[in-house]
């Protein structure tokens, strides 16, 4: 999520049109504040070994609401080198809506990589990697 200098979490998913990007899982799911589990393991971990997930259950739930209502702090973006990495297989953020927001806010192109929403616990030696050629290419 890149958000608008002052926008907050809440006001990010009505602004970037986020309903039109996962139009098509919203008409299997309905709403994301009704997603049972078959949902979750849909969009969230789908590419996750199932035991993986398992071992992580008690971290999966819905966020605070706090950090719907907070605004991103800023005034505006610091001057600090910026990349974004996407997963080319993310349910949640697509890879075209993920470019678009990135262009649109940032004014960069994305940088890919293969996985689902959770690189984390998908891939995260393929994640780490990435994530240190990206430093030093920065």
């Amino acid at each position: 999520m890149i958000p608008k200098p002052r926008e907050t979490a809440g006001e990010w998913w009505f602004n970037t049109r986020h309903d039109e990007a996962i139009a098509e899982v919203l008409g299997r799911h309905g709403p994301m504040s009704t997603w049972g589990r078959d949902a979750i393991t849909e969009v969230f971990l789908h590419d996750v070994d199932p035991a993986v997930a398992r071992a992580n259950e008690r971290f999966q739930g819905a966020p605070g609401q706090g950090m719907f209502v907070e605004p991103w702090p800023l005034d505006t973006w610091p001057e600090v080198p910026t990349q974004v990495l996407v997963p080319t297989s993310d349910r949640l953020f697509p890879l075209d809506f993920q470019r678009r927001i990135a262009r649109e806010r940032l004014g960069l192109e994305i940088d890919e990589m293969a996985g689902g929403h959770l690189p984390m616990l998908s891939r995260p030696r393929e994640l780490a990697q990435r994530l240190v050629e990206l430093s030093a290419a920065g």
